[in-house]
């Protein structure tokens, strides 16, 4: 069984983004991710075994290192995102959001949405870069390092994400990230201290759908949005590497989704529940609109949305919510932005 290490309430996390893929570079305290609840950190793979009586022509013992090592993370932060910043740029930095080594470690297209809006648009196909060009199909990487109070220390290198957003009504946006590092070795445990300045996590106000969406502009309430842009992480073995453990892979494995508990849904304007029971992929994109503030908002899309996940008859709770899901289909029809998450603001 793998051993998991729970970072404590005294631990901090710090990512810093790589100028060589691979290659570790030292966080400092300007660095530090603020995280909600418990870090995990993960060893994977057999890792180092060793073996005391295998006799050799030359006698002794003989130490056998197998398979590989690395780190399997994952974290849950608020979303952060500052609606003021510079004009859009293919690589966000911190004025954008104390989030950006994450954001460009997963292989989004970040696509800009207006002067000062950025998308972040799920695409198949990535090569790993430190910085994104014009053509905007690079995944950059980052290093990690969780430290405790004590200065008990953990490291990874070449680490990349996939992050799944989740919002409940009146409630801050959340981010779940899954993440895979390849092992590195600690050689400085001087203690990090946080210094960091960033503005305070989204909430959202409202959440509403695209009138002409697949639900239509009659639906009145939405209890949670859950939304996942369709990545997976898989393990590389690089007999290369000093441990084995290549930086990972990153596909999408499923298609882009968006999760809703829709309360209040009236019965007589609703499109027909014969539409789901035909698997109708509708043409129409689906938009869910988290406004944050006056003009500020996070939009969710889906196009060439598909009602994929519908409740069986009966199925409620004591406030009439109903779960919902859709999905991002890929046919003759479907543009490039299957799925995206959206930050816009005034220009």
């Amino acid at each position: 069984m793998a051993q998991v290490l729970n970072a404590s309430n005294t631990s901090g996390v710090y990512i810093k983004l790589e100028t060589t893929p691979g290659t570790f570079v030292a966080p400092a305290g300007g660095d530090f991710v603020p995280t909600v609840g418990t870090p995990k950190f993960t060893p994977r793979g057999p890792g180092i075994i060793r073996r005391a009586d295998v006799m050799t022509p030359y006698g002794g013992e003989l130490a056998a290192k197998t398979g590989g090592i690395g780190w399997d993370i994952s974290f849950t932060t608020e979303l952060y995102w500052n609606f003021g910043s510079n004009a859009f740029t293919a690589n966000p930095t911190g004025t954008n959001t104390v989030l950006y080594a994450l954001l460009r470690s997963c292989p989004f297209k970040i696509a800009s949405g207006g002067t000062n809006d950025f998308k972040f648009i799920s695409q198949a196909l990535y090569d790993l870069s430190a910085s994104r060009s014009v053509a905007n199909n690079q995944c950059s990487t980052f290093s990690i390092a969780y430290e405790e109070i004590g200065a008990k220390r953990y490291e990874a290198k070449g680490c990349v994400c996939i992050p799944k957003f989740s919002f409940e009504a009146g409630g801050k946006i959340m981010v779940e990230w899954s993440i895979k590092g390849q092992w590195r070795p600690v050689t400085d445990s001087t203690p990090l201290v946080p210094t960091y300045t960033y503005p305070a996590p989204l909430i959202g106000t409202n959440a509403s759908l695209s009138v002409i969406s697949p639900l239509g502009g009659s639906t009145s309430a939405l209890a949670k949005v859950t939304y996942d842009p369709g990545f997976a992480l898989s393990d590389v073995l690089d007999a290369k590497e000093e441990y084995g453990m290549g930086i990972a892979m990153i596909s999408l494995t499923s298609s882009p989704s968006i999760e809703l508990e829709v309360a209040d849904l009236s019965e007589n304007l609703q499109p027909a529940w014969g539409d789901a029971q035909s698997n109708l992929v509708q043409s129409t994109a689906l938009d869910v609109t988290l406004t944050i503030a006056v003009d500020t908002s996070v939009v969710f899309t889906l196009n060439e949305p598909q009602l994929v996940q519908w409740p069986t008859p009966g199925e409620s709770n004591g406030y009439r919510n109903i779960g919902l899901k859709f999905a991002g289909i890929v046919n003759a029809n479907s543009v490039a932005d299957i799925g995206s998450i959206g930050f816009y603001s005034p220009v």
